[in-house]
């Protein structure tokens, strides 16, 4: 697996500039990117307006940004996704985004283009599937399902987020889904996604780590579905069976999670 590697036909992709990108040029990538970046149904719990310098990412209601109520919770995840794929954006300049909480509330971040540095491999191939609306290239997988998880949890471990394979998902119903237009196939593979620590960053983190899982899984010719986000402990544990119980352990007692499936780009249709 190690010696396969995430490529895309770079010559659709174009040159990354190498100039700082202007005030109008950076809201306007980051927030055509925050737009497509997965959502859930309903009004955009976020919006984006200028700061010195950069872009910042607010809640349309501020409390939102230290509230515990389920609906808190998933404008946070929500703002992730959304800050993700705002960061990729700014990667699609050439430039290296620098994230900063910042104290005013409401606030969920501050993002700035930094100094020139190119896409890794990984990030060039998520670019296209941004560019791509998460839509896979190709209808076959580039890499069989036994393959998959370590790019997923890569990708999710470096958003801070940690990722466990469920083995097929039983269709039930663990959390709020995000419907995106496609069929659900009968049988598809799940994959846990959790994040530790404080609600507001946890929950930003485990957005961001779904919006990087979803891009990567496209890349490689998976389809992605947020089945739950966030999921629900005990609901979840009912849905598991056998071994997978083992993840929603006690010292998983405080994370955040989410439930996504997995499935072949030909295993959709439109729904």
């Amino acid at each position: 697996m190690h010696a396969q590697q995430m490529t895309v036909d770079e010559r659709s992709l174009g040159a990354f500039p190498f100039a700082a990108p202007t005030a109008d040029m950076l809201m306007e990538a980051v927030a055509h990117a925050a737009h497509g970046s997965a959502q859930a149904t309903g009004p955009t719990p976020w919006y984006i307006d200028a700061v010195p310098d950069g872009v910042a990412m607010r809640m349309i209601v501020r409390r939102w940004t230290e509230a515990s109520s389920p609906d808190a919770v998933l404008a946070r995840i929500a703002a992730g996704t959304a800050l993700r794929a705002a960061r990729l954006a700014v990667v699609g300049f050439g430039r290296r985004p620098v994230t900063a909480h910042g104290p005013e509330p409401g606030v969920v971040a501050v993002l700035r283009a930094g100094g020139r540095r190119e896409p890794c491999p990984e990030e060039t191939a998520m670019l296209d599937g941004q560019r791509r609306s998460g839509v896979p290239r190709r209808p076959d997988p580039v890499v069989p399902e036994v393959g998959l998880l370590p790019w997923l949890r890569r990708a999710a471990e470096r958003e801070g987020a940690w990722a466990r394979s469920t083995g097929l998902m039983p269709h039930v119903d663990v959390g709020p889904a995000w419907p995106d237009g496609r069929a659900v196939p009968e049988h598809p593979s799940g994959l846990l996604l959790g994040t530790d620590g404080l609600a507001l960053h946890a929950d930003v983190r485990l957005g961001q780590a779904i919006e990087a899982v979803r891009l990567t899984a496209a890349a490689l010719g998976w389809w992605t579905r947020i089945a739950a986000a966030p999921a629900d402990r005990d609901r979840l544990r009912e849905a598991l069976r056998g071994s997978a119980r083992a993840v929603l352990g006690a010292h998983r007692r405080g994370a955040t999670m989410a439930v996504l499936q997995l499935s072949p780009a030909l295993a959709f249709v439109a729904a």
